[in-house]
């Protein structure tokens, strides 16, 4: 190993030093969480995101970018879900139930309507 090189995390060139403490009731900071977790994110983040976009102006678009990021999440985690399922239907050579046919129709819309 030389000098130069060096181990562990690369320094970030612009960290975020500063901070603004607010107050909440408990219930709104359960509101708060459970939002941020519904779109699969943590409550600082979800916070920082609902206030600012990425050159620090209030933003609508910013707030939809992270609502698509959440609803991916989602999808994710019921694909990751429905593929465990699928799996143990097989091991039981069992056919799907015929009412996962509406459920799995309105993902495919769903996805169908991110992908535009």
């Amino acid at each position: 190993m030389t000098a130069k090189q060096k181990f562990g995390r690369p320094r970030v060139t612009d960290p975020r030093s500063e901070q603004l403490n607010l107050s909440f009731t408990t219930q709104e900071l359960e509101a708060i969480t459970q939002r941020a977790r519904a779109l699969g994110m943590r409550p600082a983040h979800f916070g920082r995101q609902a206030l600012l976009d990425h050159e620090g102006r209030r933003t609508e678009e910013g707030g939809r970018n992270a609502a698509i990021a959440g609803i991916i999440s989602q999808l994710s985690r019921l694909g990751n879900n429905l593929n465990q399922m699928v799996k143990r239907l097989h091991i039981l050579e069992v056919g799907p139930p015929e009412d996962a046919e509406p459920l799995l129709r309105d993902i495919r819309q769903l996805i169908a309507r991110l992908s535009r």
